[in-house]
């Protein structure tokens, strides 16, 4: 839902600072990732995962962090069961686990089975493109396990059999989302990503206290239930800027996914990084000294 660009939207604080801004909706990350790669777009929002399997692919780069793991934002993502077969988390061995490919749940998915001692080959990854894709998969028994988080875990659980057997917590990772923008928007309008932040910031500070706005805000321009917003607004992280500990998660990642092979060209993490206008805009925020 990328919530605090909605309410910067809807309380003229792209206008504030200068944005004529046209929001466009994907699914996933890795679908803003792939609108950049095709000129659909100028920014996009992904998750560490996602971002760092393309940030070679194309001419764009990390201009900010976008949210953080927090305790409470770590037990919002749960694995989500159907069957009385599958009552606890070692009972997946075997089973058919529901990955959307391309995202952070590949990682997840990984370093929760590492967690449990169960090794990747003993289960099934099933691919699927979108939530409501996994419910359909969950309901007519082609899946048997999916990672569900926000406002998608009722959905999840309204189906017949479905319940939850662990979160995010267990996996032992983090998932941090990040901005990613065209370099060539980067180079032309420096003022303007400046813009875009700070307008997030703004939007970002003014959620506590309007949570039943943003739910509001949330229900009119995504249909998201209210309620199920309500229930997760505080656990979002939301955040802008980069620190040290921003980049060392990147980076940490990155070797994973090196290591693991799912990286086939590797790249100088550095250099897919930019800054200034961050810097520029919001300079207690961005603390990273490469």
């Amino acid at each position: 839902g990328s919530l605090q660009f909605r309410l910067a939207e809807e309380k003229g604080l792209f206008d504030k600072y200068g944005i004529d801004a046209e929001i466009s909706n994907f699914p996933y990350g890795i679908d803003t990732l792939n609108a950049l790669l095709v000129g659909r777009a100028d920014t996009g929002t992904a998750a560490d995962y996602a971002l760092l399997n393309s940030l070679n692919k194309g001419d764009f780069k990390v201009a900010s962090t976008l949210s953080r793991e927090t305790p409470e934002s770590a037990t919002s993502t749960v694995v989500i069961a159907k069957g009385d077969e599958i009552q606890t988390p070692q009972d997946l061995k075997g089973k058919r686990l529901g990955v959307v490919k391309g995202t952070v749940y590949e990682y997840v998915w990984s370093k929760y089975l590492e967690h449990l001692g169960i090794d990747e080959k003993d289960v099934k990854f099933v691919p699927y493109s979108t939530p409501d894709e996994g419910m359909v998969g969950l309901q007519k028994g082609q899946l048997d396990v999916v990672f569900g988080s926000g406002v998608f875990i009722d959905k999840f659980l309204s189906i017949k059999g479905t319940k939850v057997i662990g979160d995010l917590a267990d996996a032992g990772t983090d998932i941090t989302a990040y901005f990613a923008v065209t370099s060539d928007f980067l180079k032309k309008h420096p003022d303007a990503v400046g813009g875009i932040l700070k307008a997030l910031d703004e939007a970002i500070a003014y959620i506590p206290g309007h949570e039943e706005e943003l739910a509001e805000i949330a229900f009119k321009e995504l249909k998201l239930p209210k309620d199920g917003v309500l229930k997760t607004i505080d656990q979002q992280g939301y955040a802008v800027g980069f620190t040290q500990e921003d980049y060392d998660h990147l980076k940490t990642m990155k070797q994973f996914i090196v290591d693991r092979g799912i990286l086939k060209d590797d790249y100088d993490l550095n250099a897919k990084l930019d800054l200034e206008p961050a810097k520029r805009a919001l300079p207690n925020l961005v603390t990273y000294q490469p």
